[in-house]
């Protein structure tokens, strides 16, 4: 049987005395009364700092679970590949299933974009009043990052990808250039796709980056909303030094491309 997996705040690990209390009411509620688990049954808990503890439930009651650690794993972020996804704000429900799938593909950073063609425009506006919007704002990230949060632990990922607050597209190009500048991520890989354009896929361009340098650690995907970038979106991105390459001829959904050439550079990761 597997033995259930549960990301909690690194507080709630006592390494000293081997010990871990969970206190998260919803946690505790999946815990003790969905999955029926009491004293004895075996749970893994992560840290999200590469942390894994193999526990025993010790005891609990309707607040609090107590637990036993009897093992621990260490996975170290310092060796991990990076891959942020920048994608556009499309319809809710296909933006929440592609988190999900990027989740499980291995996408570290999840950005939400906006641009000049994106029709889910969350970003601050006059209407309605600025704390509305902020409030909104706050909520939506709550719940994506309960989606990727539950994801990581489905796919047995040791940390949870970080879902940043939604930008403009320029705002993201501006910080590419600024890492440039700094010598940050010097050897960084930023692609940015460019359907109905003459470019090169994807693999290819993977494939040669590995037999001349070998991949980078830092790899970046930026995605247009449907309908694609404007021309201008193309210049600026251009300038800011991200490279062009397709997925194909076929036009694919902003969600579709997304995880689609996430899984290509898991699968080039891995060869």
């Amino acid at each position: 049987m597997q033995i259930p997996r549960f990301f909690i705040q690194a507080e709630q690990i006592d390494e000293n005395v081997s010990s871990a209390r969970i206190n998260d009411p919803d946690l505790v509620h999946q815990i003790g009364r969905v999955l029926r688990l009491g004293a004895g049954a075996r749970v893994i808990l992560l840290n999200g700092e590469g942390g894994l503890f193999h526990c025993r439930i010790e005891r609990q009651d309707r607040g609090a679970i107590w637990l036993v650690i009897e093992q621990k794993e260490t996975h170290s972020r310092d060796t991990q590949s990076e891959l942020t996804v920048a994608m556009p704000l499309i319809r809710p429900s296909r933006f929440e299933w592609a988190l999900e799938k990027l989740t499980e593909l291995g996408a570290t950073t999840i950005i939400p974009i906006v641009t000049q063609r994106t029709v889910q425009k969350f970003v601050d506006s006059a209407v309605d009043g600025k704390q509305q919007v902020e409030k909104a704002s706050i909520v939506k990230k709550e719940r994506w990052q309960a989606i990727v949060k539950e994801a990581a632990e489905q796919s047995e990922r040791y940390t949870i990808p970080k879902v940043v607050a939604p930008q403009n597209l320029s705002e993201y190009l501006h910080d590419i250039c600024r890492l440039r500048q700094s010598g940050e991520c010097r050897d960084a890989l930023h692609y940015i796709f460019a359907e109905r354009n003459e470019c090169p896929h994807l693999t290819m361009q993977l494939s040669k980056e590995k037999a001349n340098h070998g991949l980078a650690k830092n790899i970046s995907l930026c995605f247009g909303p449907e309908g694609g970038f404007t021309e201008a979106e193309f210049s600026s991105a251009a300038k800011a030094g991200l490279t062009f390459v397709s997925l194909g001829k076929l036009i694919l959904r902003s969600e579709t491309a997304a995880v689609a050439a996430a899984a290509i550079v898991g699968a080039m990761r891995n060869t």
